[in-house]
């Protein structure tokens, strides 16, 4: 059985939204570690990191998310696959030789990103977006989307850096409004909007996640043109 690892914190940007029933169709044995436990990366065939309120932004880095970033590279060095999610993806971009600033202020939209020719057609469409620390992809990496303020979407061999909350839900928007507390004012059009695109929404997540992982495997086997 195909196994993935998922990291998250125990209580906030943990939920799994659209990257549940892609788990489940594909046929994944899941174990989930939480970061308040210290927790060591242990052998799978697929490691998926998501956010988080900690920072890997220069000058806002502290040592549990310094750890991460070690660990992140030692995965990546062994060319195994690798889906880092908004705080997963700054984590990828510090490992690999990028950088990661602090912004001015929050950004939380539901929009659409600015695609390169060859980025992959399911990316096509608006995303969760919601972060406060801003991407300069690896010179390395493959850039796939970006918005004026930060790089969004870039790739390296097996691994993948997505800053959009690719599993976000219009019910994970809302819960996590509530559990930070939130004032309504900064989620609500958020959660409506994604709520009037929930079915299109749920299957464009799906194309991407079977973009992202048709393509990472396919490095085994040789290269292979991402769409």
């Amino acid at each position: 059985m195909t196994s993935a690892l998922v990291l998250s914190h125990r209580n906030v940007a943990y939920e799994l939204g659209h990257l549940e029933p892609w788990l489940d169709r594909n046929g994944f044995q899941v174990r989930h570690i939480y970061r308040e436990d210290r927790p060591e990366f242990v052998d799978a065939d697929l490691l998926i990191v998501l956010g988080s309120p900690n920072s890997v932004a220069t000058g806002y880095c502290e040592q549990p998310a310094d750890a991460e970033i070690a660990m992140v590279s030692k995965w990546i060095n062994h060319d195994r696959p690798y889906l880092g999610i908004c705080f997963g993806a700054q984590v990828l971009a510090r490992a690999l030789g990028g950088s990661v600033q602090r912004m001015a202020d929050k950004y939380r939209s539901y929009t659409r990103m600015n695609l390169t020719s060859n980025a992959p057609n399911s990316l096509s469409g608006p995303w969760a977006l919601w972060h406060e620390d801003a991407i300069s992809a690896p010179a390395s990496s493959t850039l796939f989307a970006s918005m004026s303020h930060a790089d969004t979407v870039f790739v390296q061999g097996s691994a993948w850096g997505v800053q959009p909350h690719i599993e976000f839900t219009p019910e994970i928007v809302a819960r996590l409004g509530q559990v930070i507390n939130l004032s309504p004012d900064h989620w609500e059009s958020m959660f409506q909007e994604m709520k009037d695109d929930e079915l299109d929404l749920a299957e464009r997540a799906g194309q991407f996640l079977d973009t992202f992982w048709s393509n990472a495997n396919s490095l085994v086997m040789g290269s292979e043109e991402i769409r």
